[in-house]
């Protein structure tokens, strides 16, 4: 074969190459839409509510607002609000242990180097306990049967494990506190008690570790996309692990029994929130919108739902602007959004029952998450065929001239041939 034809046929492969890459960019998506979401109220609470936790015992809605550093406590079946316990001036977390009906809530004072863990009644909104942490942001995962408070600290990088002594179920509260120091920036975080598991979500290495609590040993490690956020919720039923990736746009699901990831669901624009109801199968994550852009703008107004079972986007609907904690109660089949911006927490009724149609926006917008992500891996490829490409004519151009220096007898030779035939004239 020439060496012209070989490096046609380089080229062909060059171009087969690119043909194959941007084919790959390009797949169909079909999603749907979300039409008349039934809202059942909307609680005007003020001071940019952020975090939800719901009691699925006694039904109580508690709710953090971040700007006033209060935690409310509502009752969604009597529609009015119980209490309201002022902690200090921003609430980044809170949760709510349906065994003893206690809330636990994160009050960060700002240009202080200390945070607070509050132990609160559900039933009235006295303050039980205040406990102090560390001096970053942060979030709470509990675990009742061992009785165990756990609190992230990005600011120190340690994990505050509050072990209980006395005073989980009632009666004077003693803990013992122990800290592990677990990953660079520890910030979500969720407990599997069954299985014995903490997973903990490390904003700035983009990974969850998963610790056995008894003895505090990383389990094993998994990579997830840019910038998971809290909350991370556990599905102790099927043991799976939901966690929101804000950067990465997309939720990312981890097989709680294997430590296995095994679905990334692109979710836009930038969620935050998420949580799932267990009577009527579905997955709930909050599009917060671009938190840099507030007012140039990309601000979102949805709700994005996902199929538990399958993964799949089942479409979005629209509750108000700037969505972020979500919660559900699956026994009065409602679910709460928190809209930052608005000052307001929405009560829907969730239903297997509500319409669905196409709605190729959402498609489109996922769909160009995906192109992006597959065109960057084509421009890898390109790049590395272009290189080969080069690389490749430049050997083929070089060989001859290669041959003829590594052939010195040949010069000889040839030299010999040329020196005879002068002498013969």
């Amino acid at each position: 074969m020439h060496r012209g034809d070989k490096i046609i046929r380089i080229r062909y492969f060059f171009l087969l190459c690119i043909c194959c890459s941007l084919s790959l960019a390009f797949p169909g998506a079909a999603q749907a839409h979300v039409d008349d979401f039934p809202i059942i109220g909307v609680l005007h609470t003020g001071g940019h509510p952020e975090a939800l936790a719901v009691d699925t015992q006694t039904h109580m809605l508690y709710i953090a607002s971040e700007g006033l550093g209060q935690v409310t406590g509502f009752d969604p079946i009597g529609g009015s609000v119980r209490w309201r316990a002022n902690l200090g001036n921003s609430v980044v977390d809170i949760q709510a242990d349906s065994t003893n009906h206690h809330v636990y809530a994160i009050s960060a004072p700002p240009r202080s180097r200390q945070n607070d863990l509050f132990i609160i009644d559900g039933t009235n909104g006295h303050i039980l306990s205040q406990l102090p942490t560390g001096s970053g942001d942060g979030s709470i995962a509990l675990d009742a049967r061992r009785q165990r408070a756990y609190v992230s600290d990005t600011g120190t990088n340690t994990i505050f494990v509050f072990t209980f002594l006395t005073g989980w179920q009632s009666g004077t509260i003693r803990t013992q506190v122990t800290q592990w120091h677990i990953g660079s920036h520890p910030l979500a975080m969720g407990v599997n008690s069954r299985l014995g598991r903490l997973y903990i979500a490390d904003s700035a290495e983009h990974k969850v570790t998963v610790v056995d609590e008894d003895s505090g040993h990383t389990i094993s490690s998994l990579e997830v996309a840019d910038l998971p956020v809290a909350p991370l919720r556990v599905d102790e039923t099927s043991g799976r692990v939901y966690l929101v990736c804000a950067q990465g746009q997309e939720l990312d699901t981890i097989d709680g029994n294997t430590n296995t990831l095994i679905a990334h669901t692109p979710i836009t624009p930038y969620p935050e929130g998420v949580a799932f109801n267990t009577a009527t199968g579905r997955i709930y994550v909050a599009n917060e919108g671009d938190p840099e852009s507030r007012g140039k703008q990309i601000p979102s107004d949805t709700i994005t739902v996902i199929d538990r079972q399958s993964l799949d986007v089942l479409g979005t609907f629209r509750v108000g602007p700037t969505p972020d904690g979500v919660e559900a109660d699956p026994a009065l089949h409602r679910v709460y959004i928190a809209l930052e911006d608005s000052g307001a927490v929405v009560e829907l009724s969730d239903s297997t029952d509500i319409a669905l149609k196409v709605d190729s926006t959402t498609g489109q917008v996922i769909v160009a998450r995906q192109t992006l992500s597959v065109l960057r891996q084509a421009t890898t490829v390109v790049l590395m065929a272009m290189l080969l490409t080069v690389v490749g004519a430049t050997l083929l151009a070089l060989l001859p001239r290669w041959r003829a220096r590594g052939s010195p007898q040949t010069a000889q030779d040839a030299e010999s041939a040329r020196s005879e035939q002068h002498s013969l004239r």
